[in-house]
C-alpha cells in the first residue's frame, strides 16, 4: 500500500504544473478596460493554452442586452468572432466560457468602452435659382386701374378681427357667469 501511495505522489510531483493550472485569459483584442473611437469589428481572445472547440463567448452592453456577435471560431489558444453591427458609444462586457487543456470549463469576462466621435451630419446648402428676366411693360397703365389698384391695397390693410373679437366676448361672458354663480 505504501508503494502504491508513494507511486501516485510521485507522479503528481512529477506532472507539469500547466497540466494542473486552468487556462486563463493572456491577450484580448480589443483589451480589457481599453477606450476604442470606434466600433470594434472582431473579439478576440488568446489563452496560456489550447482551448476546445465548444468554447464561446457574448457580447452584452451595459444594459445587460446581448449585441450580435457571429459564432466563436477557436483555432488553437485563440478564440474569436466578429461582431455584426456597429456598436454605439458605451461600456460592453465580453462573456466567455472555454474548456481548457486540462479538461475543465472555466468562465470570465472582460469590459471595452466605445467613445466614437460624433460627426453631425452636414446640410448642403442649396443653391439660390438663377434670377429669370421677364420683360418690362413699356405701356402705361390706365388711371382707373391705378385707382382700382390704390382701393385693393387699402382693403388688404384692414385685418378681419372679428373672430378674435367673438373668442374674447364668449371668454367675458363666462367669467362673469361664473363669478355670479360664486357669489350665490
Amino acid at each position: 500500500m505504501k508503494r502504491i501511495l508513494f507511486i501516485f505522489l510521485a507522479a503528481l510531483w512529477l506532472m507539469p504544473s500547466v497540466a494542473m493550472a486552468h487556462s486563463k485569459i493572456e491577450l484580448a483584442v480589443p483589451a480589457q478596460d481599453e477606450t476604442l473611437d470606434a466600433s470594434p469589428q472582431q473579439i478576440e481572445m488568446t489563452f496560456n493554452t489550447k482551448i476546445e472547440k465548444l468554447s464561446n463567448f457574448k457580447l452584452f452592453n451595459a444594459a445587460g442586452e446581448e449585441m450580435d456577435t457571429e459564432k466563436a471560431e477557436v483555432n488553437g489558444a485563440t478564440m474569436s468572432g466578429k461582431v455584426l453591427s456597429e456598436l454605439p458609444n458605451g461600456i460592453y462586457t465580453v462573456k466567455w466560457t472555454i474548456i481548457g487543456a486540462d479538461g475543465h470549463s472555466v468562465e470570465g469576462n472582460y469590459s471595452f468602452t466605445v467613445e466614437a466621435p460624433i460627426v453631425e451630419p452636414t446640410v448642403e446648402p442649396t443653391p439660390e435659382p438663377e434670377a429669370t428676366t421677364t420683360p418690362i411693360e413699356t405701356t402705361a397703365p390706365s388711371p382707373e386701374a391705378t385707382a382700382d389698384q390704390g382701393a385693393a391695397t387699402e382693403n388688404t390693410d384692414n385685418t378681419n378681427y372679428t373672430p378674435t373679437i367673438i373668442i374674447g366676448a364668449i371668454i367675458v361672458v363666462a367669467a362673469l357667469f361664473l363669478l355670479l354663480r360664486r357669489r350665490k
